[in-house]
């Protein structure tokens, strides 16, 4: 009890160096803490004793993190960093998590903090491995026991292969990197336009292909996996990169339209061929029951997953932003079971939340004045844009895209409906179930928008994706009818060029002061240059 009366303060005597009392009464904000054009701050935020402590504390595990990778893999993170452009970036990760969770204070602080290390553990991880057998700085003894896969398409089938190791090939080079560095990507972009790729392509697309041209993509296995998934450009690209990476491939050609009744039937035997392929080229056999081991984890993910959404529909969610949507995507699109680590920090989160809603804590100190659904890709990561719009404007964002893909439960039993069940999962992946997927799955925001009590749909517009340009002003008129505020956010996804920073906050900016007419909670947050950041 004294101990919290000393606590309370010093909360009290700092409270002038903490960034939301500062713009709450009209003497600074977030956005004073850092260098001009930069994403450097100049000094850690002041949360109070509490939260400054759990803060420093998940930094502190982080940088654990980091160094195990390094000490496990000594050598091979050295060549790491003299053979790959993207593995520098790496080092901006810091900044970037800092970033992620300015103004999380409480609740919502610790299992943010839970989330992200779970990421930063998994992915200190993947790099060491990958590195330590990768053939272009001398392979290891686990070299021809990796099979590549496409980024896209959930490994979860793989595990049935208990002597082989699945890795998602682009995450290292393109899927994360572009959420921490807003830079890297353009290079890659470039060097693929400079062997003729039009300009006006999908940039991830671009941006892989960039990477297997300039021979950045680590060579591991002895075949690959590639995929159709998300769509037509992203077919394009798993050619470029097996031409240029040069192994045998399996394309997993999933149906694009995957809500017709001919389409499951298709993806489930092109999930036995791609076993059958790998059988194959490595000279394993299928193993059901290491299988279900692990679809017993992805199914405890997925039951725990269901359980956050009851709470996400509350105003008393202790998970929410960032930390929601950047979590749900890789554990889902990156781990997909296989890892039990993650589980434990399932467990962890959902108590917190359950603990959340008895007390009814709000999130943000009940400072939000909007519930928005996010449909959005990268761009909202490298730019922080959740955290952002919190901060700013005060709208919570309760959900995003990428936490709907597949939550359905996989059979733990019978191969034959395990087969069934995982196809099924595999239709409903990253940005396939999104956009892609026919206009029933879009058209679907509205529905998820209604059941997750929003008031706000916030759509981000990429320039370069055919696909979703043709829905622009159905989406606007839907909208409309439908009584909900709607913001197009554009973006050229992993090109910051194109669209800076400042442009995709100033789609909101406007909407907000302009159509709604509200005054920020933060205006340092409103407009600054930070085109040189991370």
């Amino acid at each position: 009890m004294m101990f919290d009366k000393v606590i309370a303060a010093v909360d009290k005597k700092l409270e002038r160096f903490d960034p939301i009392w500062q713009a709450e009464n009209g003497v600074g904000g977030q956005r004073d803490r850092y260098y001009d054009k930069t994403g450097v701050a100049k000094w850690r935020e002041w949360r109070g004793v509490k939260d400054t402590m759990v803060d420093y504390g998940a930094w502190l595990k982080n940088l654990a993190s980091m160094a195990m990778m390094v000490a496990s893999a000594p050598i091979p993170c050295l060549k790491g960093f003299w053979e790959y452009r993207w593995m520098g970036s790496y080092l901006g990760t810091f900044m970037f998590i800092d970033r992620l969770f300015e103004g999380f204070r409480g609740y919502e602080l610790v299992t943010a903090h839970k989330c992200m290390h779970a990421i930063v553990r998994s992915l200190t991880k993947k790099i060491a491995f990958c590195l330590s057998n990768d053939r272009r700085l001398g392979g290891g003894k686990d070299t021809d026991r990796i099979v590549p896969m496409d980024e896209v398409l959930p490994p979860l089938f793989m595990m049935g292969f208990k002597e082989l190791v699945p890795f998602p090939l682009q995450t290292l080079p393109e899927f994360i990197i572009c959420d921490v560095d807003q830079h890297i990507e353009p290079y890659y972009i470039d060097v693929a336009e400079s062997f003729g790729l039009p300009a006006d392509v999908c940039s991830r697309c671009a941006a892989e292909t960039g990477v297997a041209l300039d021979d950045a993509f680590p060579l591991i296995g002895k075949a690959m996996i590639s995929t159709n998934m998300p769509c037509n450009a992203s077919e394009a690209t798993s050619m470029f990169q097996r031409r240029r990476i040069g192994m045998p491939d399996f394309p997993v050609t999933l149906a694009m339209i995957h809500n017709e009744p001919g389409a499951h039937p298709y993806s489930t035997q092109m999930l036995k061929d791609a076993i059958a392929f790998v059988e194959k080229e490595y000279g394993v056999k299928y193993d059901w029951d290491n299988l279900f081991k692990y679809a017993k984890l992805m199914n405890e993910q997925n039951t725990i997953e269901l359980e956050k959404w009851d709470y996400f529909k509350t105003p008393y969610s202790a998970l929410c932003g960032i930390a929601e949507t950047l979590y749900r995507l890789y554990a889902w699109a990156s781990v997909n079971g296989t890892d039990p680590y993650f589980n434990k920090v399932d467990r962890q989160v959902i108590k917190i939340m359950r603990k959340a809603y008895e007390e009814k804590k709000e999130p943000f100190g009940g400072r939000t004045r909007h519930r928005a659904f996010l449909w959005g890709p990268s761009a909202v990561y490298y730019t922080d844009f959740p955290t952002w719009i919190q901060n700013c404007w005060g709208i919570n964002i309760v959900l995003n895209m990428d936490s709907t893909m597949g939550h359905n439960m996989i059979n733990t039993e019978d191969p034959d409906e395990a087969i069934k069940d995982l196809a099924l999962f595999s239709e409903k992946a990253t940005m396939r179930h999104h956009a892609v997927g026919g206009w029933d799955n879009v058209n679907a925001i509205w529905e998820w928008a209604k059941n997750f009590n929003c008031d706000m749909v916030l759509m981000n517009d990429n320039i370069a994706c055919k696909g979703m340009l043709g829905v622009h002003a159905l989406m606007e008129e839907q909208a409309r009818d439908l009584g909900f505020h709607f913001i197009f956010i554009e973006h050229d996804l992993e090109d910051c060029r194109t669209v800076s920073r400042q442009d995709m906050r100033n789609c909101v900016n406007g909407y907000m002061s302009v159509v709604l007419g509200e005054e920020p909670l933060d205006p340092t947050l409103v407009e600054f240059d930070d085109s040189d950041a991370y």
